[in-house]
């Protein structure tokens, strides 16, 4: 008997070794993969540029610098406001509003990704929930098929908040930067859009979370140990003020300085030091960690789409669709269907770099009227393929990987597991609600 026990615990740990293994293999494949897409688009680049004779120099001198810089600003400010603590004090309230109660957490939380999302970096904004949802998923009794809608909803509304203003994301900024719009314009046209599709995201998949029929001890438990393990969680709201005081001028400044007299990267970094001074005299910490490794993956997208913009070829693209769709619709709905299934393959950030010429040249012709619903329509297509696969979304891969680590396990003991294949189904009906709701809007206001 007793040798019976030996043998099965030997092979319990042989497979764990094994397991802890290819997780680690896994996530040296994951970083390396990174490193050398980012190695591979600066080489195919520059193999472009000489076969094609396009001077890399002149690459260079047009490069968007002014992308980059507002991207690394936005994500260092996002950490300063998470410093004080607030996000976390955010979804500890809204757990607690929510009874525990499975559907409206879904919502809820859902609701303030969005917000989240459309003000600071998501991927961060995404990093500070998740430890608190994390406890909370933990003691509630909760199946694999609600983890699944969680997340997808999760990843999709950080999508939809990201393109809902001007600095929410890569593509937004990219939009914000190319002149075809100002910053003002495409607020006041892309928040109501994108705040109508994020709540029929959270309608949706709201109304496929059954309701509980328990007496909500359970529920009232989990909320009881959530609270209890941030029961010591300081918010610094003196420090809190003042940042949103400069975040509320750099958005002002945004919406009414012209970007020929004082460039949007120019207000994002007077508005990080004026943040970072405070923070100081505050006594609060500002030692700040950045994700390098997603500044220089979207450095490499703008310098490939420079380059291929530096040949002429995305020109060409823009004339033939002008030429061959005479009708002003027809031409922005083909262009955002195609700038949707690009950014779903390739994922948001080479869909905004390579398709934006080809936006600012259609944009420069006869619906130069409408380019401020261009830029919103653009950004829609960018949006809707960036829910369409796991891999397409910014947060994509950090969530899952998040999520898959966390040991979030099933009424019945087993271990649950959120990737690629686990989201496919519902990254196809984001995109087409996203996309659905993006060209009806579309074919009403053109």
């Amino acid at each position: 008997m007793n040798n019976t026990i030996a043998i099965a615990t030997k092979k319990e740990l042989v497979k764990k070794d094994d397991h802890k293994t290819k997780s680690g293999l896994l996530g040296n494949f994951e970083k390396s993969a990174s490193l050398l897409l980012i190695a591979a688009m600066f080489v195919l680049g520059n193999i472009v540029a000489l076969l094609l004779n396009v001077p890399v120099k002149s690459v260079m001198s047009n490069y968007s610098y002014d992308v980059l810089v507002i991207l690394i600003i936005m994500e260092l400010f996002t950490n300063l406001i998470a410093e004080t603590g607030i996000m976390q004090l955010l979804a500890i309230k809204i757990a607690e509003l929510s009874k525990g109660k499975k559907r409206l957490c879904l919502m809820l939380f859902g609701g303030m990704m969005f917000l989240i999302s459309s003000c600071l970096n998501n991927i961060t904004a995404v990093m500070m929930i998740l430890p608190i949802v994390f406890v909370l998923l933990k003691t509630l009794e909760v199946n694999r098929k609600y983890v699944c809608i969680f997340f997808a909803t999760i990843l999709a509304l950080s999508n939809t908040g990201g393109a809902a203003s001007p600095v929410g994301d890569f593509p937004a900024i990219v939009i914000m930067t190319s002149g075809i719009t100002s910053f003002l314009n495409y607020l006041t046209h892309a928040f109501p859009l994108f705040a109508l599709t994020s709540v029929v995201l959270i309608v949706v998949w709201g109304m496929r979370v059954k309701k509980e029929k328990d007496d909500g001890a359970i529920r009232g438990l989990a909320v009881s140990n959530l609270k209890s393990q941030y029961k010591n969680i300081e918010i610094r709201f003196d420090v809190l003020r003042w940042l949103v005081i400069v975040f509320v001028g750099m958005f002002l400044a945004w919406s009414f300085i012209p970007q020929n007299i004082i460039p949007p990267e120019i207000i994002a970094v007077l508005g990080y030091a004026v943040a970072m001074v405070i923070c100081s005299v505050k006594k609060i910490n500002i030692g700040q960690l950045m994700d390098l490794k997603s500044v220089l993956t979207i450095a490499s997208f703008l310098f490939f789409a420079q380059v291929i913009s530096q040949t002429g070829l995305l020109n060409l693209v823009a004339t033939y669709l002008q030429s061959n769709i005479n009708n002003p619709k027809l031409l922005v709905i083909a262009i955002m269907v195609i700038t949707s299934l690009v950014a779903g393959v390739f994922s948001a950030g080479p869909a905004a770099a390579a398709m934006m010429p080809v936006i600012v040249e259609i944009c420069n012709g006869p619906l130069g009227v409408q380019s401020d619903w261009i830029a919103v329509a653009y950004a829609a297509a960018i949006c809707a393929g960036s829910s369409l696969f796991m891999w397409s979304a910014t947060a994509g891969f950090i969530l899952s990987g998040k999520v898959n680590s966390a040991g979030i396990e099933e009424e019945k003991g087993g271990k649950i597991f959120w990737g690629v294949g686990q989201y496919l189904k519902y990254g196809f009906v984001n995109y087409a609600i996203q996309l659905s709701i993006a060209l009806v809007v579309i074919e009403i206001v053109l």
